[in-house]
């Protein structure tokens, strides 16, 4: 029997809203938006409903009514008192979640108590939901209804559960999704605001527009039932003008299709994040293509970004005068210093589009993709990324900001092929820009593999990770300027990548690396000109332990400390922009080979606080330019116990083996046997001195071709008579939106 409720009263409810109390006994409740109107919201921790029946009476269980039952899980108590304070209140259903609902389920669930109980009041309290970011912060509920006797249906198991794999693979229908098809902007806003669980929007041939980014807004899917924003045929549909998308506050989210054409946007290109209650998130003048905000489980799959540059300003040095141009705009460029002054003086000189000496120092930064707030488990994969010649690093995590503790954690990165990125910037071109320096201390657990990057000419850093315990693998970098670089950060890991150069072209490099406990092993590098490997000591000192909160030391004969989390925000960040001191990084089981450039392979020391405790074993290095492991003479005083350890190193070619007589006395050269494989990489014969020659401590599992490590050899291939190989350079093929279509 359903019990009469005499008042609802609540901790609070969501300012300047009619979702109050009362409406959760209205009989209002439903899957519609005007139902879903009718609800009462609060957010935060523990806040609460209460009942009053009157009267004791004797309750057995209840029926909830959660708001996006079905997309999110909600968190909730239960308690019952005699008194209206709860003073003596008691528990009569323990913290739990909501029922992940199946489609035929109703919304307005049945939870039984944990016994009956005897009570007047009654009181319902909210530990949020699973959604995230903000989004989880919020208990939404419909519709509360109290009952005594037996209940119908409790939604519980009523027999012994069934054992698992009792249902055949076969026997499981496939999900069925809502299918709404557009062909213009405001079609595709409106399906948008309305998507929900299971919808599949599918957008036709043709171009999107509107005065603002298409905002998806607390919107939760389910790994079963996601959103989708598709196109019908793949590239066809093309996010255009002032549009981008914007994802806030969501989950379960796929964009797939889609080819973003879109331009920088103008001062009226904010409307519709201003419509929907998100002018903090306005972007002034520059619009990326696609952008997350707080939200998880989403996935960018198959895309093209390849966006209108138009009119991007940027700047260049020429006689020691700055000039600043629009990108695509013949005629623009003006001389002057901060920012472009279209009335300025009239420069009709050469820029760096056409004199590859001249360098773009600054401009307005513009990212094809942004990810950005606390956000989890997203992926960017199979996309295609390029052209891109304006300033500003192509993708982008930035988490929460420089004030934040974190940035999305654990995505994926994969499969994409950026290309044509360039002509070349001091600083601030990067491919992929993981992380801030303020935030580098805290843990990405982020992995960025199997991506193609061909034919960059932007800046050093392609790969440049500014955050912690990430992983980089199985790349491959083709005829690019630059290299991967861990430039803030603790305990990432780099292995598996293919690095390839002409052994002629300036400025292709390997890994520069700083900070502590980074792993570099199985990579294999080919014909580089710039220093390959290269830890090249601190301007700061965060000491071995790999703390978020370190003491730090900088300043050299004058130096300064201070425990950095109690400093000013500022002074914080500022230290944390410095380059840090190396610890403990360990070197192993890579092959260097026909380096050119007269450039070493692996280079250690410089700046104020040299490398500690460097690892470098098992890795084999043909070379006949340079020296092939060069020390600084600070390196070389070191003291014994910070020195670096060499074993199990084995070298060939005319370059010395080293600059440091210590060293070079301890590594012998040979002939290694080494043989063109019919992939085009340079490997061991089934006669080199490398097989089963590695030292201990420091082995790989596998090699780079993903083939098992037995009696481990010296390098990162292990010789193999046959047997297939699970990881090869990539090709354009293997990678982007026609990969997946395979």
């Amino acid at each position: 029997m359903k019990l009469a409720v005499g008042s609802v009263t609540a901790s609070s409810s969501q300012p300047n809203t009619n979702y109050v109390p009362t409406k959760v006994v209205d009989g209002i409740w439903g899957e519609d938006e005007n139902s879903q109107q009718s609800r009462w919201s609060a957010s935060g921790q523990g806040e609460w409903l209460q009942f009053d029946l009157n009267q004791p009476q004797k309750v057995t269980y209840v029926k909830i009514a959660f708001l996006n039952a079905r997309e999110r899980l909600s968190s909730f108590e239960i308690t019952a008192s005699d008194t209206p304070e709860f003073n003596s209140g008691r528990t009569v259903l323990h913290k739990q979640s909501s029922r992940q609902l199946q489609p035929e389920d109703s919304i307005l669930q049945t939870y039984t108590l944990d016994q009956p109980t005897e009570a007047r009041y009654l009181r319902l309290t909210g530990y949020g939901n699973n959604a995230s970011g903000s989004s989880g912060n919020w208990n939404s509920i419909m519709e509360v209804e109290w009952y005594t006797g037996t209940p119908r249906e409790t939604g519980e198991p009523t027999s012994p559960p069934a054992e698992g794999g009792i249902v055949n693979e076969g026997d499981v229908e496939p999900p069925v999704f809502k299918h709404v098809q557009v062909s213009t902007g405001s079609e595709l806003q409106q399906a948008l605001d309305q998507a929900a669980s299971g919808t599949s929007i599918e957008l036709k041939d043709g171009s999107y527009e509107q005065n603002g980014p298409f905002v998806i807004k607390e919107k939760h899917g389910s790994a079963a039932y996601p959103i989708r924003i598709t196109a019908v045929h793949p590239g066809k549909a093309l996010i255009a003008g002032n549009g981008y998308i914007h994802i806030e506050d969501s989950s379960y989210v796929e964009v797939s299709g889609l080819k973003f054409v879109n331009g920088i946007g103008d001062e009226d290109g904010n409307q519709t994040l201003i419509d929907r209650g998100l002018a903090s998130r306005t972007l002034t003048g520059v619009h990326p293509g696609l952008q997350l905000q707080s939200s998880s489980h989403i996935s960018i799959l198959g895309n093209t970004f390849a966006l209108d540059e138009t009119s991007q300003p940027y700047r260049f040095k020429v006689d020691n005068r700055s000039v600043w141009c629009l990108v695509n705009v013949n005629g623009s460029c003006r001389y002057g210093e901060d920012s472009y002054d279209p009335n300025g003086e009239v420069y009709k000189g050469s820029t760096p589009y056409e004199d590859n000496k001249l360098l773009t120092d600054n401009g307005t930064n513009r990212h094809y993709i942004r990810v950005e707030g606390k956000s989890s488990h997203n992926r960017i994969a199979y996309n295609d990324i390029g052209p891109k010649k304006g300033f500003g690093a192509v993708v982008i995590y930035d988490g929460e900001g420089h004030s934040g503790q974190s940035i999305s954690q654990y995505d994926v990165i994969e499969y994409n092929h950026f290309h044509d990125i360039g002509p070349r910037v001091s600083n601030g071109l990067e491919a992929i820009r993981l992380g801030l320096s303020s935030l580098s201390l805290y843990s990405g657990h982020v992995t960025i593999q199997y991506n193609l990057f061909d034919g960059l000419n932007g800046e050093d850093e392609i790969i440049s990770v500014k955050s912690s315990d990430n992983i980089v693998r199985y790349n491959t970098i083709r005829n690019s300027y630059g290299g991967i670089v861990s430039r803030h950060g603790n305990r990432n890991s780099f292995y598996g990548n293919f690095i390839l150069g002409d052994g002629k072209t300036l400025g292709l490099s390997g890994f520069r690396i700083y900070g502590n406990d980074h792993k570099i092993f199985n990579n294999y590098m080919e014909g580089l000109t710039d220093k390959v490997i290269r830890l090249d000591g601190g301007t700061h000192d965060g000491g071995p332990e790999g703390s978020t909160n370190p003491t730090v030391r900088w300043g050299g004969e004058q130096e300064q400390s201070a425990v950095l989390n109690n400093l000013p925000e500022e002074e914080r960040t500022e230290l944390l922009r410095g380059h840090w001191r190396q610890y403990n990084v360990q070197i192993f089981h890579n092959t260097i080979v026909n380096v050119g450039n007269s450039t070493p392979a692996i280079t250690l020391g410089g700046r104020t606080y040299q490398p500690v405790g460097t690892k470098i074993y098992n890795n084999l290095i043909f070379s006949n330019a340079g020296t092939i492991f060069n020390e600084t003479s600070a390196m070389m005083k070191s003291p014994a116990a910070e020195r670096p350890e060499y074993k199990g190193n084995m070298i060939q070619g005319i370059a010395s083996a080293s600059n440091n007589p210590v060293v070079g006395g301890t590594i012998k050269k040979e002939d290694l046997r080494l043989v063109g494989g019919i992939d085009g990489l340079i490997r061991l014969s089934v006669y080199s001195p490398a097989i089963d020659a590695a030292v201990s401590p420091f082995f790989a599992l596998d090699d780079m071709d993903g083939q098992m490590r037995y009696a481990p050899d010296v390098g990162a291939d292990e010789y193999h008579a046959g047997g297939a190989k699970t990881n090869r350079p990539l090709l354009p093929a293997d990678v982007g939106p026609r990969a997946l279509l395979k």
